[in-house]
């Protein structure tokens, strides 16, 4: 622990990934911290995971940057080796985490700070803090679930994976998987070996990445600086990355074309042996458009015996809308009709939503289809003393979420000088216009970061004045070596050893 911050009582709504590495940090900068989480247990969405989720990340990749895993997880872990890590990581390191504890209400005070009202046990409780840090996350509540014609009428069972709590629910069963996120493709395949049929239904197909691609862990392609070097970005933060994207934009292009046909070869051999019908059926989940679009937060590895399941037969892709329901199945918008027993509507998330907060405050918040664009994704501009945790979420998300804890330290130290609200404004929108006219939509574009973690994570330690350069200086790996979540360790003292001195935010977006 650092030197208590004299009057600083952070409060932080949520105990997720982000919430926990939220207050980890501001401890370690001296602050008090309170954690309250309305669900009975640390983790956020994966407490409400399905069976056999796994992380798509690696375990190097997510953990707290100075609490490795205590036992040997799988390389990416399951479900409950997440929550597991989680909750013993929040336990071991003393984390005041109230479980059971929502959060209904917050109020500012007179003279600054916040009132915040926690429903507990049926009784409400008011706790003062002098800074609010929102972690509800993007993913933890409201999965998008639209009503469809004649599913009254339907005698089977229709829900969200969510409602997935049994891998044996699927057995002998005839299903319908609609979406193409993570958990469509998971549907899927785990029904797939239990179902009777499987169709898996999706309006357009979207890019999926290997978790190998020609026998190399597709992470050494997107984790390490030279390929997140070549990542197209609304911000880049030096002079030779702007120099690339802007003078040798065609070299670029065909980076990741290449690695776009590359996937396409690879995706294709699945159908090998598998006649001319499994090599139809593979077609059908190719995508019509580029890779980089596709590479957002829905963005997913490929399941493991997905492609084999599809060129088999045991997957029946239908490249269609959902028209409705009749009473024993489901119609398509290509006027086909799928007999089933169950249909599972993996379409993702709604945009987030902040109930708790003032409404001045949640009309800033709620207003964009694509959720709340924050500057540095940690504040919004009109909205004082409230930072935000897990609204900068990419693929490597913890390290972001801990570099902008200590972002957040340093601005309520009034360590950082920032720009005029109408600058953070103007920078907000430029991002979100960036990122609408390079990334397929969903309902959390505005509030994540995705494969652009490395530039967001370099301008956020150049704000701190701490080197973004982690594995100097080892040139080689520097250049070509993996980044995970240890890389960051030494962040909080590093910015501890430069001092309270005023440190001004680079003039970049991000």
């Amino acid at each position: 622990m650092g030197e208590r911050a004299a009057g600083r009582r952070v409060a932080i709504v949520g105990a997720g990934i982000s919430g926990i590495a939220q207050a980890h940090v501001f401890r370690k900068n001296g602050f008090d911290v309170a954690v309250f989480e309305k669900s009975p247990e640390v983790g956020g969405v994966w407490a409400l995971a399905y069976p056999d989720v796994r992380l798509q990340n690696q375990d190097f990749q997510y953990h707290l940057s100075d609490v490795p895993w205590p036992f040997a997880a799988d390389d990416h872990p399951t479900g409950e080796q997440i929550r597991r890590y989680w909750s013993g990581a929040a336990a071991a390191l003393g984390i005041d985490v109230r479980l059971g504890h929502e959060v209904v209400a917050a109020a500012r005070r007179e003279g600054g700070g916040w009132a915040v009202t926690a429903r507990h046990d049926g009784a409400t409780a008011t706790h003062e803090c002098d800074y609010l840090v929102v972690a509800v996350g993007q993913y933890a509540d409201g999965k998008r679930r639209p009503a469809f014609e004649g599913e009254g009428d339907f005698r089977g069972e229709v829900g969200t994976e969510r409602d997935v709590r049994s891998l044996e629910s699927f057995r002998g069963a005839r299903v319908v998987v609609v979406g193409f996120g993570k958990s469509a493709l998971d549907m899927a395949t785990l029904a797939a070996g239990r179902g009777a049929a499987v169709h898996h239904v999706f309006r357009t197909p979207r890019w999926t990445l290997p978790r190998h691609i020609l026998g190399v862990h597709s992470s050494w392609f997107l984790f390490n600086r030279f390929g997140s070097v070549m990542m197209t970005s609304w911000a880049h933060p030096t002079a030779a990355e702007r120099f690339v994207h802007r003078r040798l934009r065609p070299a670029v292009g065909a980076f990741w074309g290449a690695l776009g046909d590359l996937i396409r070869w690879q995706t294709r051999r699945a159908a090998r042996g598998a006649g001319p019908e499994g090599a139809a059926r593979i077609e059908a989940l190719l995508p019509p458009h580029g890779l980089l679009r596709d590479l957002r937060s829905a963005a997913a590895l490929t399941p493991d015996d997905y492609l084999a399941h599809v060129a088999a037969g045991r997957i029946e892709p239908r490249c269609a809308g959902l028209a409705g329901f009749d009473a024993d199945g489901v119609r398509l918008t290509d006027g086909t009709r799928l007999a089933c027993d169950r249909v599972v509507l993996s379409l993702g998330s709604e945009s987030p939503r902040f109930p708790f907060l003032p409404a001045a405050d949640r009309a800033l918040l709620e207003a964009e289809p694509d959720g709340p664009q924050l500057y540095r994704h940690l504040i919004h501009p009109r909205i004082a003393g409230v930072g935000f945790a897990g609204f900068n979420h990419g693929f490597l998300h913890v390290p972001a979420a801990e570099v902008g804890a200590q972002w957040l330290c340093c601005l309520l130290r009034g360590e950082l000088t920032l720009p005029s609200p109408e600058a953070m404004e103007r920078s907000i929108d430029r991002v979100r216009a960036w990122k609408r006219e390079h990334i397929a939509f969903e309902p959390s574009r505005s509030c994540a970061i995705n494969t652009r973690y490395q530039q967001y994570l370099d301008i956020l330690l150049q704000d701190l004045g701490v080197s973004p350069y982690r594995k100097l200086p080892n040139p080689i790996a520097e250049v070509f070596g993996r980044y995970g979540s240890a890389d960051y360790a030494g962040v909080v003292d590093e910015v501890r050893r430069g001092g309270s001195r005023l440190r001004a935010v680079l003039p970049l977006d991000t």
